[in-house]
């Protein structure tokens, strides 16, 4: 789901490798414990006493079965009802709605008319974490992609489309200094600016309605968390599920199980174990929560990209931490109005770090000495890993930056320190206490950001001048922080047909994976690409197990 320019959390309120994941994972729920899947145990297993091994009785059984009803469960479901020529098809979701990350998703989807020059572009971004054969599935798909939506019923007339870029003239791509990087264009369901839109004005509205308009061969079931996978103990092969909250079922699946419950971005164990942060707050849907990292650990699932995520930035909070007083994802990017501290009340990075925050550079241009966020990577070195963030900072800010868009106005007139939204003083000094900060280090870093303010240079961190804006007038704010992001990327292991692979590379037997659970992205992320993905790899894992023959 993180998309360049993703509106969702400002609509809902403003409110290790691949080999060393965990060796024994297959063996017992106490190995995956000792890693930190402990905390992921799904909605309504408490209550579960239902056998898990093939032997069983079943409730049910359907051709093939999809966990989970993002933009990746439905394009499957989907793909079952268009393409499988009378296959039946289950498609449970945890929450009343969809609770991931899709629905609150800007909701553009990258695509490609020149599939080998892009796929270029795709490996040089994922750095040898991916292999080129899953590449190349991806790369292909994004290539149809544009029409098979249209092929569901898309109004095009009604969408957003930035047809793909033939040199690099037109270039749009976050990473503009690789090769190849112009060739893609954009589009998103129901986002047309031309036309008033009457139809689904989002992917996930649209793909929801489609699958309603197929009930006859989707049966989507709603508050159906999985509780566990059917495995035979014999082949290893998955052969069904068992959902439900109170009294879940063991529901057979005869061609296989697709698991499109993205990632564990509510997971503050896992969010630690594998991030380092465990304190960051994401700006999207409360029911990711690694459930299916850990049933499928327990299968023996390989892991991948569990270090990976569309973050981090240091996002504006109220003072109780409990929402956002920017939205989170936000142009221009509000901390360029003043300077973010950590508790030590230092500068300590390029505080400048709104998420997408994307200059135009000539094509294969030098970024080794540019600044900038993109889905959290920033220059670091002359390179641009993730960097790692504290669990709180200051943003600090005066009467003039407030008026510039430190924090959006009020309707009302009210100031933020009257809403809790920012502390408020008439001296820095002041301003330090009420923070609990050193005083003597924030009157030095606000002296220090204010002289290169007036030289015209951040010498410290290399801020753009044009956001270079003093703090020099009172009233002074500090802002909470804390590290937000948009999704994980981690989970099982993912061949170029959807299956998913255990620790010798083999694939589990009738399971599969689409969306960002395991999500091929392992390093640079291109904007639009996770919505791609769910769609993409969403048709290709439920065709691979249409192809699988009903026993």
């Amino acid at each position: 789901m993180s998309e360049a320019g993703q509106s969702a959390a400002s609509n809902r309120g403003m409110e290790q490798t691949r080999r060393g994941f965990v060796k024994t994972a297959g063996i017992a729920l106490a190995g995956a414990a000792a890693i930190g899947l402990a905390g992921c145990a799904p909605s309504g297993s408490s209550d579960a006493s239902v056998d898990a091994t093939a032997e069983g009785t079943w409730d049910e059984e359907f051709d093939v079965i999809v966990v989970g009803g993002g933009i990746a469960g439905q394009a499957a479901a989907l793909t079952v009802a268009t393409e499988g020529n009378g296959a039946t098809c289950l498609l449970i979701e945890k929450g009343s709605t969809p609770s991931g990350n899709s629905p609150f998703c800007k909701g553009d989807a990258i695509w490609t008319n020149d599939v080998p020059t892009f796929a270029t572009y795709l490996k040089e971004l994922a750095h040898g974490t991916t292999p080129d054969d899953v590449i190349d599935a991806y790369a292909e798909g994004l290539g149809w992609v544009f029409d098979w939506v249209i092929e569901l019923g898309a109004n095009k007339d009604e969408m957003s489309i930035t047809e793909p870029a033939t040199d690099p003239e037109g270039q749009n791509a976050e990473y503009h200094e690789l090769e190849n990087s112009y060739a893609f264009g954009y589009f998103a369901i129901g986002k047309s600016k031309d036309v008033e839109v009457k139809g689904p004005n989002h992917v996930q509205v649209f793909l929801e309605q489609a699958v309603a308009q197929r009930s006859d061969v989707v049966d989507y079931r709603t508050s159906t968390p999985l509780v566990d996978l059917v495995q035979d103990a014999e082949t290893g092969a998955v052969t069904g599920v068992i959902a439900g909250e109170k009294n879940p079922k063991r529901i057979r699946a005869k061609r296989g199980v697709i698991m499109c419950l993205g990632g564990f971005e509510h997971n503050p164990e896992m969010m630690q174990n594998y991030l380092g942060q465990g304190a960051a707050v994401p700006a999207a849907g409360s029911m990711n929560t690694g459930d299916g990292h850990r049933i499928c650990a327990r299968l023996g699932a390989d892991f991948w990209h569990m270090n990976n995520v569309a973050g981090f930035w240091m996002a504006g909070r109220d003072l109780e931490n409990t929402s956002y007083t920017n939205p989170p994802i936000y142009k221009p990017a509000p901390k360029g109005f003043g300077i973010t501290v950590g508790i030590n009340g230092r500068r300590f990075y390029m505080d400048w770090d709104g998420y997408n925050v994307r200059e135009k550079y000539p094509y294969l241009s030098d970024m080794t000495v540019h600044v900038g966020s993109r889905h959290g990577h920033m220059q670091f070195g002359g390179e641009w890993p993730h960097l790692p963030m504290p669990s709180k900072a200051w943003f600090v800010f005066d009467s003039e930056g407030l008026a510039q868009g430190a924090i959006p106005p009020s309707d009302d007139g009210s100031t933020p320190d009257s809403k809790g939204y920012a502390y408020a003083a008439d001296t820095i000094e002041e301003l330090a206490a009420l923070m609990e900060v050193p005083v003597e280090e924030l009157t030095t870093t606000v002296e220090q950001w204010n002289e290169c303010c007036a030289k015209g240079k951040d010498v410290y961190f290399h801020r753009p001048e044009s956001t270079l804006v003093p703090v020099q007038t009172p009233p002074f704010y500090a802002q909470l922080c804390a590290p937000s992001f948009l999704n994980t990327d981690g989970g099982p292991v993912r061949s170029a047909k959807g299956e998913i692979l255990d620790y010798d590379g083999n694939p589990i037997p009738g399971l599969y994976s689409a969306g960002e659970f395991g999500s091929i992205w392992g390093h640079y992320y291109e904007g639009g690409g996770n919505v791609a993905e769910c769609l993409v790899f969403g048709r290709i894992s439920a065709q691979n197990a249409l192809a699988n023959t009903a026993e």
